[in-house]
């Protein structure tokens, strides 16, 4: 009979002591398993996002371009029918200039929608239903001064905001991946802490040197709501022009003869608009010059308006911000490229990002800038800014570049986030006349409230007394938390 074998409890022991190890190995495995794919799907949300968001902006600023050399182009087009004398041909051109500068650029959030799309991103509904709050208004205040101030604006052209409204509509039935960033709205109430985003963040993050830096005086002499003013709606951007990725351009009525002498006009034509129009077929017998409806102020040109057309950088900080910081550039923007001008700002969003090891969800947000450049041939210099011709806009634009989204968006930045939108356009009149109120959740309102505890105002102002020495300007100059990058990319 064979030997029994019997296992000796030390055994047993490191037998059980190894099963425990190799579980607790398999659960570790397993873990940084569940981390690493934490990992890519993090990295692979946040490419797609910097992606889509970029190629948005891209489209969207490209278009622009392309709608300012359209718009040039008919100034020269413009030109050549006013030397004719071609009365309906002037009115005509007008009139198409009109219409691109106002519902193109409204079309190009369709463009940067399907960039988006193309870098793999889904439609979000919120940026539909920005558009959809903001059609109501066009439709029940713009036209018929439905607001609470009865004022109605002026339209660009007869039957501008029926159009205007239509396109706004089109786009948003179509649903979009990448929303405006920076809608320019006619009502605006200008350059505001109420309008700046991080004034909320400052409040909600106690962030003491956010006044210290911005408005050192606000903290002490803020006493209630009634200090703010009551707000007077002022036109931030001209009607000619869309509110969103507007061209920042104007039109002029009046004789062209009256800015240009003739022999510039035709200069401008003949190097801008590639034309072959020659001085002494315009001369008399008695030597005058036949300049047609040159001389007529009853016509309308485009010209880049000069609120926002001009010089872009001053060193390296911003022009009229003298307070601001220092943006890491190398070398010297080439004078030629140094105008500010147009630009897109977009914003793209992938929302219920679920960690698989924490469960919790989260939304991803990137926002992105770009604008177009371009140079104009003048008499005494071969490329010269595009504002060089006296702000006359000629087909300039050559390309669309990646810029900082600091130096694009100079207000109204987070535009395409729904609950931000929502407390600028509705909810801030009424709590600038009547104070804070709860307004269904709003997390600006509830920031509000806590703004008006004169106590939470007492603890600020207290502190920076004691300590605006630690107070240290934020490298990046933004929002940390809105994605994105503030310098460029």
């Amino acid at each position: 009979m064979g030997k029994e074998h019997i296992q000796h409890p030390d055994q047993a022991n490191r037998a059980g002591q190894v099963a425990v190890y190799l579980m607790m190995s398999l659960v570790a495995v397993f873990l940084l398993a569940l981390v690493a794919v934490d990992a890519f799907v993090s990295v692979r949300a946040k490419n797609r996002l910097q992606n889509g968001g970029d190629a948005a902006a891209l489209a969207a600023a490209h278009r622009q371009g392309e709608l300012i050399n359209e718009i040039g182009r008919l100034n020269i087009e413009h030109i050549v029918a006013a030397l004719g004398n071609d009365t309906n041909k002037c009115l005509a051109i007008g009139l198409e200039q009109r219409r691109l500068a106002l519902l193109e650029p409204v079309y190009a959030m369709r463009l940067a929608s399907e960039a988006a799309e193309r870098n793999g991103l889904e439609k979000n509904d919120d940026f539909s239903a920005i558009l959809r709050m903001h059609l109501d208004e066009v439709r029940t205040v713009y036209a018929v001064g439905g607001g609470d101030d009865g004022e109605i604006f002026r339209e660009s052209y007869p039957g501008a905001w029926h159009e205007y409204a239509a396109a706004i509509a089109n786009v948003a039935s179509e649903g979009l991946a990448a929303g405006a960033d920076s809608i320019e709205f006619y009502r605006a109430l200008g350059s505001h802490p109420l309008l700046d985003p991080a004034f909320y963040d400052a409040i909600a993050g106690k962030d003491w040197c956010w006044f210290w830096f911005k408005d050192k005086g606000l903290l002490d002499n803020y006493r209630s709501h009634a200090d703010w003013g009551t707000p007077e709606p002022h036109l931030g951007n001209s009607t000619e022009n869309s509110e969103f990725f507007s061209l920042h351009l104007v039109a002029t009525t009046n004789a062209l003869a009256s800015r240009f002498s003739f022999d510039e006009i035709i200069g401008i034509a003949n190097r801008c608009g590639g034309k072959r129009l020659r001085r002494e077929d315009y001369v008399l017998e008695d030597g005058s010059i036949d300049c047609g409806l040159l001389d007529d102020p009853g016509y309308t040109w485009f010209f880049f308006d000069d609120r926002f057309w001009g010089r872009w950088f001053d060193g390296r900080r911003l022009v009229d911000d003298d307070d601001g910081y220092e943006y890491p550039v190398v070398g010297t923007i080439k004078d030629e490229y140094n105008v500010r001008g147009c630009a897109a700002v977009c914003r793209t969003r992938i929302d219920g990002t679920e960690s698989l090891t924490t469960g919790a969800t989260h939304a991803n947000v990137w926002n992105a800038a770009a604008k177009p450049f371009g140079t104009v041939e003048t008499a005494g210099d071969a490329a010269a800014p595009v504002t060089a011709l006296g702000n006359f806009v000629t087909p300039c634009m050559t390309d669309a570049r990646l810029v900082s989204v600091d130096s694009a968006a100079r207000q109204n930045l987070d535009c395409a986030d729904l609950a931000w939108f929502a407390h600028m356009r509705f909810h801030l009149r009424d709590y600038i006349l009547n104070g804070p109120k709860g307004n269904g959740g709003c997390w600006f309102c509830a920031q509000l409230k806590k703004w008006e505890d004169p106590e939470f105002r007492y603890r600020g102002a207290n502190w920076l007394k004691h300590h605006s020495g630690e107070c240290i300007r934020p490298v990046d100059g933004g929002r940390s938390g809105r994605g994105g990058t503030s310098h460029g990319h």
